[in-house]
């Protein structure tokens, strides 16, 4: 298989992860993840038959909340092109995509690993608490926001920003008014 290619259906990241899954039945590995980042919203759009399309993208990007990772574990997920990343994200935190009401569960593909897609709002949080450039264009020119239910990603924002204990004037969280505006939501 051959890595380095764009996302851009659900169908490769899938097969991604069954080779994760194969290597991590022969190591005797169990692990639970979350996809986050645009592979999650491709995987959430899919689960949910939303008639919508988002942006490729190059990599899997996940948080491990279940199980240990050891180097040999590193060493695949770098091979396979599947970013941990529990240090780049700080809302939402690790246990919000540890609840049940939060995320989906893919059932009948894998047998040492479960996998999560997390609920379109918290992917959205992802991106909202972010200071990357990337993230700020995907909340502007994609069709994310749209894609949640705007109270309910108000009341986590709100959840969020109550809980910052930094004052990062470059997050996006201070244009998300803007964006809805421009967007008309």
């Amino acid at each position: 298989m051959s890595y380095s290619n764009q996302y851009k259906d659900v169908e490769g990241i899938i097969d991604t992860l069954l080779v994760l899954d194969t290597f991590c039945a022969s190591k005797n590995i169990e692990i639970e993840i979350v996809i986050v980042g645009a592979s999650g919203i491709l995987l959430f759009i899919e689960m949910m038959k939303k008639e919508t399309m988002y942006r490729p993208t190059r990599d899997i990007d996940i948080r491990i909340t279940e199980g240990t990772v050891t180097q040999e574990l590193k060493a695949a997920l770098q091979e396979y092109e599947i970013e941990i990343v529990e240090g780049v994200i700080q809302f939402p935190p690790r246990e919000d995509f540890q609840e049940n009401d939060f995320r989906h569960k893919i059932e009948g593909l894998f047998e040492a690993i479960e996998v999560y897609v997390p609920d379109i709002e918290l992917l959205a949080c992802t991106k909202i608490f972010s200071s990357r450039q990337k993230d700020l264009e995907d909340l502007e020119s994609t069709n994310l926001l749209e894609l949640c239910d705007k109270s309910k990603l108000l009341e986590l924002v709100e959840e969020y920003k109550s809980n910052m204990t930094w004052n990062d004037p470059f997050c996006n969280v201070h244009d998300l008014s803007r964006i809805f505006q421009e967007k008309g939501i």
